[in-house]
């Protein structure tokens, strides 16, 4: 199966050499963040457009803009498509990029923790409608991620936050050493060595299984949960908090049906006290309207949902469960 290139960077200086090196100013376009050209500088030769997007602009028309400058500007199947930006952008040119003209060079470079070390990774690419989250979209591995490290010294504590969060699943499903360094360090996050480790986990998971049939699930830890949460707040609760919430549920389940050692459920949870995260949270819709919102969610099958838990560290197990049940399980913790 194809794999995407990934090359990391130490700052903008550098990737702007490596553009030019590798990239043919004639053959390239560059979709770029607005928020993020603005404080940093890019190579003016290039093909370059600024693209505002957030969740609420995550959609069918803004990936129509993105084709129309496509067009205007004859992107064939040759030419190189790059996007600059966080994980909502990654997802749209991604997405635009696989399905204009079935497909182009597609690179992505990251400028989040959280597109670092996951949303750039893996070949998902997507747009919300009005049925919910990521429920248009494409498989279609980049054929390159550039992470450059002195991106991250512009984010503020809550982008941090949800990244370190991601950071930490990777941990917990695929190599326990990330957990080490996390917990004895916070700022560990900007060490290029903790931030390969986190994304080989994810890559070693989606070269086997590319579109989530079996193992990619496992990258779902916390997130059925997170997901759930970030719908009933109207996002107005973060990703990251979300998903921490998420993975103490997927912790303390996982010690009720497995035995899994307590320490680990503890351990995070001082982490996310001491890191300002809250470590609970009060639903505020119905039931009946939980229910709908989970009987939505990709992985409902038959009304069953794969559920993500844990039998011991680095051994993460899918769990076929009754989406009442799930929703019981959530609701009791």
């Amino acid at each position: 199966m194809q794999e995407s290139k990934v090359t990391y960077l130490d700052n903008i200086d550098g990737l702007n050499s490596y553009l030019r090196k590798n990239f043919s100013k004639t053959s390239t376009i560059i979709y770029v963040d607005s928020n993020v050209s603005s404080e940093y500088k890019f190579d003016e030769n290039f093909n370059i457009h600024e693209i505002l997007v957030n969740e609420e602009t995550k959609n069918i028309t803004t990936v129509e803009k993105i084709w129309e400058i496509m067009h205007s500007n004859s992107v064939t199947r040759s030419t190189n498509v790059i996007c600059i930006g966080g994980g909502v952008l990654c997802d749209v040119v991604g997405f635009a990029t696989s399905t204009y003209k079935r497909g182009a060079n597609l690179v992505l470079i990251p400028t989040t923790l959280l597109a670092m070390v996951d949303a750039s990774h893996g070949g998902k690419n997507g747009v919300n409608n009005n049925y919910g989250k990521n429920q248009i979209g494409t498989f279609y591995l980049p054929n390159e991620v550039l992470v450059c490290v002195e991106f991250l010294n512009s984010l503020n504590k809550e982008e941090i936050n949800t990244g370190l969060i991601e950071v930490i699943k990777a941990g917990f499903i695929g190599n326990s050493k990330i957990l080490e360094l996390v917990y004895g360090d916070d700022s560990v996050y900007s060490d290029k060595s903790l931030l390969q480790l986190a994304i080989d986990v994810k890559t070693k998971i989606t070269k086997e299984d590319l579109k989530e049939s079996d193992k990619r699930m496992y990258l779902n830890f916390g997130h059925t949960v997170g997901h759930l949460i970030e719908s009933d707040s109207n996002y107005k609760v973060s990703h990251g908090e979300a998903v921490a919430v998420g993975i103490l549920t997927a912790l303390t389940i996982s010690e009720k049906e497995h035995n899994l050692d307590k320490s680990y459920r503890n351990n995070f949870e001082t982490f996310l006290i001491n890191s300002g995260f809250k470590t609970d949270y009060k639903f505020n819709k119905t039931r009946e309207e939980l229910l709908n919102l989970l009987n939505n969610d990709k992985k409902v099958k038959d009304s069953m949902i794969s559920f993500v838990l844990l039998k011991s560290i680095e051994n993460p197990i899918l769990e076929k469960v009754e989406v009442e049940k799930v929703l019981e399980m959530i609701l009791d913790e």
